[in-house]
């Protein structure tokens, strides 16, 4: 996008009839001639319909409720108090439709962008958004590779897959350090998308590291509907600790499964898994499947009391619980706003420039100041390592944000 001078977008406005030529421009050109815009649009890019529509409901509620907080606080303030209005976006699970999406809402005058939940249509959405100069803040979306193409506009909030494999592992050796029991071996089981492949791949070198012998190393279709035969392997391998990596209904799947196939390890332990930490697993599992599972993923931090009056506003309004990427799909909105504010403009460049000078310490994550690096990532983000317990997921590392102490080993 080109720029537009005080004084050349008045002479432009001048040639086209004066204000009558406002509407049809964009609201940083408003701003450009000194008028504040009346609302602010910001647009999101997530499966609102088909297999993952649950998780995409879930992250609309949080960035809604994230824009009415600011909106009741008397809105964009350095921009006379302009509302936030949010527009949506269904990609139905597909890259595809979420670029076409994302131009639509580009189209229609968003000043930034979040999303997308899956890797493979953050990696597309977010090439949308850099040639067309839009911010793109990541709700969730944890591939690496996303970020590794030198663009300037995307920033993500949440831990990477090399942040979640690394800490995933130093998890598991302190586990055993702690209750003086030998991890040696692991397996790891993730689905197939960039998604699955970005952690597995990262969890193989990382368990290297440490001194792990990956005994397996198992890929299953990301919409599979049986992971009896995968289970099976994982079974006969009888890893000290077995990893799993995946969505809701198929982390559900493998957690029911696993239980009828008989494994006994020394823990269950997602990471990223969308389902262990999700506040319906223990319903959706059952509690035999589901107790003392283990997840290493991002999260709230539950010591913070700001914490506990965004959940309570969360539950009074949609009637359910905040799930964690509810809780990211929020700060990232609100990461996306404090940047509209210090940039006291609603032109794209300004608000990209204001990301990436980002350092906002009033936030519910388990986690210092949110800051990004020259890449965009959140130099400070870190999962934290849960465990469900009496039917919920409760953080037991690291010692700062636990709420318990771990049960380990489990068998």
């Amino acid at each position: 996008m080109s720029r537009l001078t005080r004084r050349a977008f008045i002479k432009r406005a001048g040639a086209l009839g004066g204000a009558a030529a406002l509407t049809h421009l964009p609201p940083w050109a408003l701003h450009v001639a000194g008028a504040a815009p009346a609302d602010v649009k910001i647009g999101h890019l997530h499966p609102l319909s088909g297999g993952l529509a649950l998780e995409g409901g879930e992250m609309r509620d949080a960035i809604l409720l994230a824009a009415d907080d600011v909106n009741r606080a008397g809105g964009i303030r350095s921009l006379g108090g302009a509302r936030v209005t949010v527009l949506h976006g269904n990609t139905e699970g597909s890259p595809d439709k979420g670029a076409a999406e994302a131009e639509r809402l580009i189209g229609e005058g968003v000043v930034g962008l979040l999303g997308a939940y899956q890797s493979a249509v953050a990696f597309v959405t977010t090439q949308v958004a850099e040639r067309r100069r839009i911010p793109y803040v990541i709700t969730v979306a944890v591939a690496d590779e996303i970020l590794e193409r030198g663009f300037q506009y995307a920033f993500r909030v949440q831990p990477n897959s090399t942040a979640m494999a690394q800490y995933a592992i130093e998890y598991i050796v302190t586990l055993g350090r702690q209750a003086k029991t030998a991890v040696n071996t692991v397996t790891i089981m993730h689905e197939s998308s960039i998604f699955g492949v970005s952690i597995g791949d990262r969890l193989v070198r990382f368990a290297g590291q440490a001194g792990l012998r990956v005994l397996e190393r198992i890929v299953y279709p990301t919409a599979t509907a049986d992971v009896t035969t995968e289970c099976t392997k994982v079974r006969a391998a009888s890893p000290d600790v077995a990893l799993f990596t995946g969505y809701f209904r198929d982390g559900v799947l493998v957690a029911r499964t696993i239980r009828e196939v008989g494994l006994r390890t020394k823990a269950v332990v997602g990471v990223a898994n969308g389902a262990f930490s999700h506040p319906r697993f223990a319903a959706e599992a059952g509690p035999l499947a589901s107790e003392h599972v283990m997840d290493s993923n991002y999260y709230y931090n539950p010591v913070n009391p700001r914490t506990r009056g965004v959940f309570r506003a969360y539950r009074e309004r949609f009637n359910r619980d905040m799930s964690t990427h509810a809780v990211y799909a929020y700060a990232a909105t609100r990461v996306l706003l404090d940047a509209v504010e210090r940039a006291g403009s609603t032109d794209p460049t300004r608000i990209r420039a204001a990301l990436a000078a980002t350092t906002l310490r009033d936030h519910i994550l388990p986690q210092a100041e949110i800051k990004f690096d020259g890449k965009g990532e959140n130099v400070n983000a870190r999962p934290v390592l849960l465990q469900v317990r009496g039917g919920a997921p409760r953080v037991v590392l690291p010692e700062r944000y636990s709420e318990m102490t771990a049960v380990f080993p489990v068998t």
